[in-house]
């Protein structure tokens, strides 16, 4: 494998789902590369200018994607520091620049402006990326990572079609779900403003597609977050795990191979202990169970029942249920998802509004370039079990008259937001 296509890799199994490994390698481990606590305000900031009730304009910057990059700071909800590793910090030079900082404050996020939101005259429509995303590789330049930074995205192809295209950024890659539903309600304040247009359309990525659904479903915290407004005609959600996931407790392997690539330092492991030539090594910070990866737990599911685990992974039941095994020690999934508030188990409860449009896509190919080994254990896109992407039954209201419209391509997590077949698919679907 190229060191190109493992970076990719780690790129993939952290779009959405607990990848694996957290270490840069076996040097790396607690003691050094502590986390690090992001606080409120990350770096000095200009006096802000208020745009809508409760954001203030941090700064603004040009960019070579975007006609330009905001970045706002919602001061009226009570957004908690969320901690991170030091390895999860934001590394794309003009998404840094816009926060101000790599390490982002919870209470603020970038929207991205298409270069031809205010010529084009076409609905309004909303970018959600995944987990260890941002808004330029995952909808401008999709293949960045893979050296062609200049291949085209979704973005392109929207505005080809005419549409006022946003996006939104989030500040942690692994921040909780319930914190980018808020990012999400306040870009489309902020978009409708710009526009003028009393409804825009949502398309989300991977845990994107979580997000926007957890909007527009007003599946939130309670108190002074904000609850859906009516002000989205259409949700389009792309290789979402709408049922959850459980990746890295089915393939405990990959505990091992990510620790020796630089690289995957920001996905969570599934062992809070490992024995690494002769010595065990306590991996908690860098797993699944410590307070670095928010979103990770709350998008498990575990799938054992339908799809068992291959009985020839490392530790396989001691790592799905929790137990001292023979390399390594796990808390187990229900910890996780209990640390997740169990999330998916009570969103089942929040069906999306019946007058929205809905539109699930799911893949059924698990090949990737590049990579190895991405899950078989059951028909998938190489990382979420197609059951789970295109579920709907959870997101179907009892008031609902349109039926979600359920859509299964040849595209794996990755190629489901960019192949030319998406790319003239998606538009298509936009009404």
């Amino acid at each position: 494998m190229t060191k190109s296509s493992i970076t990719f890799f780690a790129l993939l199994l952290t779009a959405l789902s607990p990848g694996a490994g957290a270490a840069k390698a076996l040097e790396q481990l607690p003691g050094q590369a502590p986390d690090i606590k992001i606080s409120e305000v990350s770096s000095p900031m200009p006096v802000p200018s208020v745009r809508a009730a409760g954001l203030a304009l941090v700064r603004s910057i040009q960019s070579k994607y975007w006609e330009r990059i905001e970045c706002y700071q919602d001061t009226a909800r009570p957004f908690a520091i969320e901690s991170a590793l030091n390895k999860s910090r934001h590394e794309n030079p003009e998404v840094v620049a816009a926060f101000g900082s790599a390490m982002p404050a919870a209470s603020t996020f970038l929207l991205h402006y298409g270069p031809r939101w205010s010529t084009n005259t076409g609905k309004t429509v909303i970018l959600a990326h995944g987990a260890s995303d941002n808004a330029t590789r995952a909808w401008a330049a999709p293949l960045m990572m893979m050296g062609d930074a200049n291949a085209p995205g979704l973005l392109q192809a929207l505005e080809a079609k005419n549409y006022r295209v946003f996006a939104v950024t989030f500040p942690h890659k692994h921040g909780s779900l319930f914190y980018e539903e808020q990012y999400l309600a306040d870009a489309i304040e902020l978009a409708r403003q710009a526009t003028g247009a009393n409804k825009v359309i949502l398309i989300g990525h991977s845990a994107g597609g979580l997000a926007a659904r957890a909007y527009v479903s007003s599946y939130r915290l309670l108190g002074a977050w904000t609850s859906y407004r009516n002000d989205v005609e259409q949700l389009i959600t792309l290789a979402t795990p709408h049922r959850g996931q459980d990746f890295a407790f089915r393939h405990p392997e990959f505990n091992y191979f990510f620790m020796k690539d630089d690289m995957a330092a920001n996905a969570p492991m599934s062992w809070d202990k490992v024995l690494a030539y002769g010595t065990w090594q306590d991996t908690f910070e860098f797993s699944i169970y410590s307070d670095n990866f928010p979103m990770q737990q709350q998008v498990l599911y575990n799938w054992t029942g339908k799809y068992p685990v291959n009985a020839m992974s490392p530790d396989n039941v001691t790592t799905m249920a929790g137990g001292q095994g023979f390399v390594s020690h796990s808390l187990g999934i229900n910890s996780a998802m209990m640390k997740g508030g169990n999330f998916m188990a009570t969103f089942k409860a929040y069906p999306v509004p019946a007058d929205i449009s809905v539109t699930v896509i799911a893949g059924n190919n698990n090949k990737i370039d590049g990579v190895p080994q991405t899950e078989s254990d059951g028909p998938s896109d190489g990382l979420v079990f197609l059951e789970s992407a295109s579920h709907t039954a959870d997101l179907t209201s009892p008031a609902r008259k349109e039926p979600i419209n359920k859509l299964i391509v040849n595209e794996n997590h990755l190629t489901m937001t960019y192949s030319p077949a998406m790319m003239k698919m998606i538009p298509g679907l936009l009404k």
